[in-house]
């Protein structure tokens, strides 16, 4: 993790770095954050994680006072203190400070801004290996849609796949359809060569790399269907990969006991990531 941290407009040194303790987001997960790659001068996907951002502030009815531009200033200064060549900027935005109470309304707090620069190593150009998932029963809330900072189950489901020696755990809903990941969105290419991922439905995140990915499939003249898909379709998949900002496109090469295409990374995960980093 980089050195300098920006809190609620200040730049500090990250072990100085401070918030109140009544500060919302602590108290109530009444926050929200988005995360974004960083690569020698180029932001992934910018202009898309900043509307998601201040979407998700407007659905839970935070008035932020910053505009798009003042956030991108303080943002590029925040990577030239660090010197970060390649990484990624966590933002946080809560409700603010106010003393603990549940509810909200007539709250006249400031809304608090956190940043945090992660240096990464470059790993876009490596030899990309499978990864392996564990399938789970989706426990989230119902607005899974909206980037807040409520992520226990997520935290807890990610934990235990990493338990499990697995990459993922892949939340299943009540239908018996695949959702998504803890921290990722899920897709398969199915014995007709077509890839598929859920629909933007309320029931999944809206994740940003996913969209890219969806366009690029479409430009390469792959055939894509936004639908729901079963477990059992799923396990008899010819290729599983999945996308995120931190991951971008992931090959999943085993899940639960059943191994994806023998336990072969396919060809058109590792084309599609190509693509990805290609096109910025």
């Amino acid at each position: 993790m980089a050195n300098i941290s920006y809190v609620n407009g200040l730049y500090c040194n990250i072990q100085e770095a401070k918030i109140s303790i009544n500060d919302r987001g602590y108290h109530f997960g009444d926050a929200v954050y988005e995360v974004i790659l960083y690569s020698n001068g180029i932001f992934y996907d910018y202009e898309e994680h900043i509307k998601r951002l201040f979407n998700s502030l407007k659905l839970i009815n935070i008035k932020f006072h910053l505009s798009e531009q003042q956030l991108k200033i303080i943002i590029k200064n925040l990577f030239k203190l660090n010197r970060v060549n390649f990484g990624s900027i966590y933002i946080q935005v809560s409700r603010g400070v106010a003393d603990r109470n549940h509810s909200y309304f007539g709250l006249c707090s400031k809304p608090v801004l956190t940043m945090i620069v992660s240096k990464k190593k470059n790993n876009i150009s490596d030899d990309i290996k499978g990864v392996k998932a564990i399938t789970m029963v989706d426990n989230r809330w119902s607005r899974p849609d909206i980037k807040t900072t409520q992520l226990l189950p997520n935290v807890l489901a990610k934990t235990f796949a990493n338990e499990k020696n697995a990459y993922e755990g892949i939340f299943i809903d009540h239908e018996g359809y695949i959702t998504e990941g803890s921290s990722s969105n899920i897709w398969i290419i199915n014995n007709n060569n077509e890839i598929l991922t859920r629909e933007i439905d309320g029931k999944i995140l809206s994740g940003i790399t996913r969209k890219t990915i969806a366009k690029f499939v479409k430009k390469n003249n792959f055939k894509l269907l936004e639908k729901k898909f079963t477990k059992d379709e799923l396990l008899r998949s010819k290729e599983v990969f999945l996308t995120s900002a931190s991951s971008f496109v992931t090959p999943i090469i085993q899940i639960d006991n059943f191994k994806i295409n023998n336990g072969i990374v396919g060809k058109t995960s590792i084309e599609l990531r190509n693509l990805y980093f290609k096109n910025f």
